[in-house]
């Protein structure tokens, strides 16, 4: 997304740029970009798999010494307790309770930068000579291999850290980086709390350059050409239920089953427009036909998904306009508490947001609260009461038959949740702020 963004453009004013894309093999034609230069990724070669023992006791061992309520409720309701991972959590308890953990991680960081697994990359960084190595996700697993043969050979690393729950849910960074660049002065703050040594490094905000094309018209679809796409209804206001990932809350699919059922017994079938949008990654073809068969006034954006035949996610432009299209025509959006709240502030839609389970299954009562209202990324909206937050159906279906009489009686405070996450409002111009950010760098240095 970021080659649409104002980000390149401006970067390539001042600096020299060439591009690792792992889509490049399967989408060349989408990284045809003028005067940068764009090389498929290299292969990785992953770490020995017995550094991941070491690791995860590390990670534990942080979690408990910062008492990291995220990455508990993630363990205590979606990791499988097996004897292993019982061990490995006693060990990470030891040196937290010993207050080992800071020793522990110079270790892990010692053994990773150890692996010669990946000499070809080594010698493609001395090929490329680059003045600084810029990392999009220091918590996947090909780029921070490229970022430990980076240290290898004394090239500065800029990490970028991608979405606001990075920092609190991820698993822990296995090297050290020159500058950090995050989406807000709060999740700076998280930076620091997370891994105490980035006090040593230089951070910077650099927004969100993903949503530069909410502010650009050419990625805007004809209202006609959209609603068509779908055969959605015109006279109707368009209600937009998202979905998030059904490996994370495995409710969520039958929660929004359920929403159907009730809107054609509450006849909001006759008030809304519904369009549902799966997740882009997950394959969703198995469950249209129970929407179909609740009414075929419902849609479904089944074209939004990435092909299973795609061996790495890429958003195209068309794919890009759909997205942005879909929330500018959008009247209110619903979502369990997923990044698409954002999606939707960023067009200063109301949002409807599941924070509980509705589901006749309890089992997933205190999973869907921890996740609502104790991971940290979430409950810093929850605290400034940033959120339009449902806990049952009754509330959820008298705030959509209000809303039919009075645009306002869905609380609405999208501005305040994009300044919240993203630090500045959207102009446009996330992109070349980011890049301006990177130029400063360059430029102090030179």
């Amino acid at each position: 997304m970021l080659q649409y963004s104002t980000f390149l453009e401006r970067l390539k004013e001042e600096a020299e740029v060439e591009i690792w894309a792992k889509s490049f093999i399967s989408n060349p034609e989408d990284w045809r970009i003028e005067d940068i230069q764009v090389k498929a990724f290299p292969k990785v070669n992953p770490l020995p798999h017995w550094t991941s023992y070491i690791r995860r006791v590390n990670e534990y061992a942080w979690m408990n010494r910062l008492d990291a309520k995220s990455i508990k409720i993630n363990i205590k309701y979606k990791v499988k307790k097996t004897l292993l991972i019982k061990f490995l959590l006693l060990l990470g308890y030891l040196f937290s309770l010993l207050r080992c953990h800071k020793l522990l991680e110079k270790l892990v960081f010692k053994l990773v930068l150890m692996n010669n697994r990946n000499k070809g990359i080594n010698q493609d960084l001395k090929h490329s000579l680059p003045d600084y190595l810029l990392v999009f996700n220091p918590f996947w697993v090909e780029e921070p291999i490229v970022a430990l043969e980076a240290k290898k050979n004394n090239i500065p690393i800029i990490s970028i850290i991608p979405s606001w729950d990075n920092v609190t849910t991820k698993s822990r960074m296995v090297y050290k980086s020159n500058y950090y660049g995050l989406w807000s002065s709060v999740r700076i703050n998280e930076l620091f709390t997370y891994y105490p040594y980035t006090k040593k490094a230089k951070t910077f905000v650099f927004g969100t350059p993903q949503y530069d094309i909410f502010s650009n018209a050419h990625f805007l679809q004809k209202k006609e050409v959209f609603l068509d796409k779908y055969h959605l209804n015109d006279s109707l206001p368009i209600l937009l239920y998202t979905l998030g990932s059904p490996l994370f809350i495995t409710t969520e699919i039958d929660v929004c089953l359920q929403f159907c059922k009730l809107a054609l017994q509450e006849g909001i079938l006759e008030k809304y427009q519904i369009l549902i949008r799966p997740h882009p990654i997950k394959d969703f073809s198995e469950y249209i036909p129970k929407f179909k068969h609740i009414d075929t006034r419902i849609k479904i954006q089944s074209d939004v998904q990435t092909s299973k035949t795609e061996k790495n996610r890429f958003m195209n432009k068309a794919m890009l306009e759909n997205w942005v299209s879909t929330f500018y025509y959008s009247d209110i959006v619903i979502a369990t508490s997923s990044t698409t709240l954002l999606d939707a502030s960023m067009f200063n839609k109301p949002h409807i947001n599941i924070t509980e389970n509705l589901t006749e299954d309890k089992q997933y009562d205190d999973f869907l609260k921890d996740v609502s209202y104790k991971f940290i990324h979430l409950k810093n909206l929850n605290d400034q009461k940033l959120l339009n937050n449902i806990t049952n159906w009754e509330m959820f279906f008298n705030q959509l038959h209000q809303y039919i009489n009075d645009k306002n009686s869905i609380q609405n405070k999208s501005k305040e949740v994009v300044i919240a996450l993203a630090e500045q409002k959207n102009e446009g111009k996330y992109g070349a702020f980011f890049a301006n950010q990177l130029i400063k760098i360059v430029k102090n240095n030179a």
